[in-house]
């Protein structure tokens, strides 16, 4: 019997300290491409829990003026709420049980020693691909993307594309994997 195993993706919000650049505009257009696929989406935030997007969370879909509509589906969708309200910690991330990680608001060394960046760093050298969306200043030296791919983008279509990027990396993997077994 040939069981497809399902495609899973962590996408950690790197939400420690006071950081604008973890948004639901950010998440929303790669949680859905994602959930859409389909795959498997698991959220993550340095200390698990609830990710403190309050104020975003308490718009209507009428009051919402973002032009991208996964933000007013975000707001819609209890499912999708009570994901984001229920984080895993990043401690507790097993990175062989993901095939690649996105990243929103990760500032600071790529590869210091812990909290998102020791996670992210742990993909990297699984050589599993991660995306980024950055907070204010990421620093990728001194080792880049070790064994893995590093997709970085931050503008204001960066959340989509990466993530599209992202998911034809994962399944031209998949497929690469299939034909060789």
């Amino acid at each position: 019997m040939d069981v497809q195993i399902p495609i899973r993706f962590l996408i950690i919000l790197a939400t420690d300290g006071d950081n604008s650049e973890v948004r639901i505009a950010r998440l929303a257009p790669a949680y859905y491409l994602f959930k859409d696929a389909p795959a498997e989406v698991v959220l993550a935030t340095p200390s698990g829990g609830f990710a403190d997007l309050t104020s975003e969370l308490r718009q209507t879909v009428h009051q919402s003026v973002h032009k991208e509509p996964t933000v007013g589906r975000f707001l819609t969708d209890r499912a999708a709420r009570d994901d984001l309200a229920d984080t895993l910690r990043l401690d507790q991330i097993v990175t062989e049980d993901f095939d690649a990680a996105f990243c929103i608001g990760l500032s600071g060394p790529l590869w210091s020693a812990e909290g998102v960046a020791a996670t992210i760093r742990a993909f990297l050298t699984s050589g599993k691909p991660v995306a980024v969306i950055p907070g204010r200043r990421l620093d990728i030296t001194p080792e880049g993307a070790a064994t893995g791919l590093l997709i970085l983008a931050d503008c204001e279509a960066s959340p989509l594309l990466s993530a599209h990027a992202l998911l034809k990396v994962v399944l031209e993997g998949r497929k690469t994997v299939t034909s060789a077994g």
